[in-house]
């Protein structure tokens, strides 16, 4: 078995038994597909129909909603379903569970999403009691674009494994495209879990959530109101305030919650394509409805090279260092290689690479939504959605880059144009349901954006627990967006403290940890009264140089070894009360 990855933010803490005190005994208060309370997931059902547990881990609310599908199978099946998020578990509770379906995420480079990461470390632990008596079915969802694709599901598969769980099915392992695999997997296992008990289907059950019309494969097209620069000339980034008009849609959201929306290639890099194919924008090819530049545009990933597309590109380029890194599985020489290139310039690497325009297209991948955490209270802006987004251009050999979908944003949706969008919720993310709790939030840069509707809402509602927001980024003069408004929060009494941390403004570079080390003693002192931990933003550096700052400053104040000041951390997870939205 490969040895894990295990995130920075989760450590082991060496003291299992003092993890398993830090949960309460049996499930805290899990819900079904109707919403009834239960208590533990091990408990013998008053009813006769047997018991299928079903699991999530999720970063983004995919792994959730796919679980909350597979229950309203089960329950249409005539089986009690129990749906809880794997941080939600206690081990003694998840040891007496006899059927359990997990659907989990993989996140970043193959590791376990935020609300799995303490559930992962307990049953690697050597003290983790052994599973004879479960059946399991791993439903794995990942992107394929990655090294560790579907990362998190295999190691909790093989783990189960390890433990002595018997699994109802194979693990099966989906990319970007999951919905109908997916669909047709729980299908077919949710039946495996009767154990011989007689099950009565239930002809029309009533769904507990009703399921928005608009999904990936179904966009709503969306009014682009508002496009509005908010970073200085002087600036290095290029940061713009987008307002989408949801008319008549029906589309909901909350703050925390992320939008989706449907990018469109750019038509200067499809034409470039299309003429290095040496063939014709308008050629249909067969089996296709619509013209290669139809095809170039709008279905397709053409700025990031695909996996297929890399290992095509290199038998044919004839580059010596290309192929060393991609035979030598080098991931981050190859990474470094392919840093800044683009599907066209691994087309360009040599002249004598070609493809047919079929073969092209099997290379590619299908052209994806991107995410963007969502930056307005939906009560403050009824009707409409704000985003906050850095676009992304770079000059490479003499030609211009573009960032897929920020570009599409900022350059090629003219005002009152359109574009495909729908929301993914994110539960995980939301502020306090008690509205006289402290908030911490760490967002430097656009990583702001849900910090701004966080602070919308806690106003709209008149809230009385405090608010501190670190921010920061490169200089005040130019990089300090919603600076008005954060100032008017803070006259307000909205927002009671704002630590800034720009980066450039003085010889030696400040960022949010450093402010955060600067003010620990009362940062502490917001913990130990109750306050919730929010960070959003980079998860390669910043989200990791802020949680060491966390659990260094608990340590310092609360004279605790490191491994205490872990386990006060992991309790902040466990309590709901850490968390991130980082990508």
């Amino acid at each position: 078995m490969k040895l894990p990855f295990i995130p920075e933010d989760a450590p082991f803490t060496g003291d299992q038994k003092s993890w398993l005190a830090g949960f309460l005994a049996g499930m805290q208060s899990a819900k079904t597909m109707t919403g009834s309370q239960v208590g533990t997931a091990a408990n013998t059902a008053s009813s006769t129909a047997p018991l299928v547990n079903i699991l999530y881990g999720t970063q983004t609310g995919n792994a959730e909603g796919l679980a909350m599908d597979a229950a309203a199978t089960a329950k249409a099946q005539g089986f009690q379903a129990i749906v809880q998020g794997l941080d939600d578990v206690s081990i003694e509770a998840f040891a007496a569970m006899r059927r359990v379906i997990i659907t989990i995420a993989t996140y970043g480079e193959g590791e376990m999403p935020d609300n799995a990461g303490l559930f992962w470390e307990s049953i690697y632990s050597s003290d983790m009691p052994k599973l004879p008596d479960m059946q399991f079915g791993v439903l794995a969802l990942g992107d394929s674009g990655y090294d560790d694709f579907c990362q998190a599901g295999k190691l909790l598969d093989v783990r189960l494994e390890q433990l002595g769980a018997q699994r109802l099915v194979d693990r099966l392992d989906c990319d970007v495209d999951f919905e109908d695999v997916a669909e047709e997997w729980i299908n077919k296992t949710i039946p495996l879990a009767n154990d011989g008990q007689a099950v009565a289907p239930v002809d029309k059950p009533t769904p507990a959530v009703v399921k928005s019309i608009w999904n990936r494969k179904n966009p709503y097209p969306a009014t682009l109101a508002v496009n509005h620069l908010l970073s200085g000339e002087l600036s290095g980034k290029e940061i713009r305030h987008y307002e989408f008009d949801l008319g008549d849609s029906g589309l909901v959201y909350d703050t925390g919650d992320a939008l989706n929306v449907m990018p469109v290639n750019d038509d200067k890099l499809v034409a470039k394509i299309i003429e290095r194919l040496l063939v014709s924008g308008d050629t249909i090819l067969e089996d296709q409805e619509k013209s290669l530049t139809e095809l170039l545009t709008f279905q397709y990933e053409i700025a990031t090279p695909s996996r297929k597309l890399i290992a095509a590109v290199e038998t044919q380029a004839k580059d010596e260092m290309f192929s060393h890194v991609v035979k030598n599985g080098d991931k981050e020489a190859l990474a470094d290689f392919l840093w800044g290139k683009d599907t066209l310039d691994l087309l360009n690497l040599n002249s004598d690479i070609y493809f047919s325009a079929s073969e092209f297209l099997a290379l590619l991948k299908p052209l994806q939504h991107r995410a963007y955490s969502i930056s307005s209270s939906p009560n403050k802006h009824p009707g409409s959605v704000h985003l906050t987004v850095a676009s992304v251009r770079w000059n490479d050999n003499g030609r211009d880059h573009l960032g897929v979908c920020s570009t599409f944003l900022a350059d090629r949706i003219a005002k009152n144009g359109k574009a495909g969008v729908f929301i993914s919720p994110n539960k995980a993310f939301r502020i306090p349901s008690n509205d006289d709790a402290p908030m911490i939030m760490v967002g430097p840069g656009t990583g702001v954006a849900p910090f701004r509707a966080f602070l919308e809402e806690r106003q709209i509602r008149g809230a009385k627990g405090q608010n501190w927001l670190f921010f920061g980024d490169q200089t005040r003069a130019s990089d300090f967006i919603y600076e008005q408004e954060l100032i008017e929060m803070q006259a307000a009494g909205v927002l009671t403290r704002l630590d800034l941390a720009f980066s450039r403004d003085q010889k030696e570079k400040v960022y949010v940890q450093n402010k955060m080390h600067e003010h620990g003693a009362e940062l502490y002192q917001w913990l130990e009264n109750g306050g919730y931990f929010y960070v959003c933003g980079d998860a390669t550096r910043m989200a990791k140089d802020v949680d060491q700052a966390l659990c260094d400053i608990i340590a310092a104040q609360g004279s605790l070894s490191s491994d205490k000041a872990k386990e006060y951390v992991n309790n902040l997870k466990r309590e709901k009360r850490y968390l991130r939205d980082v990508y």
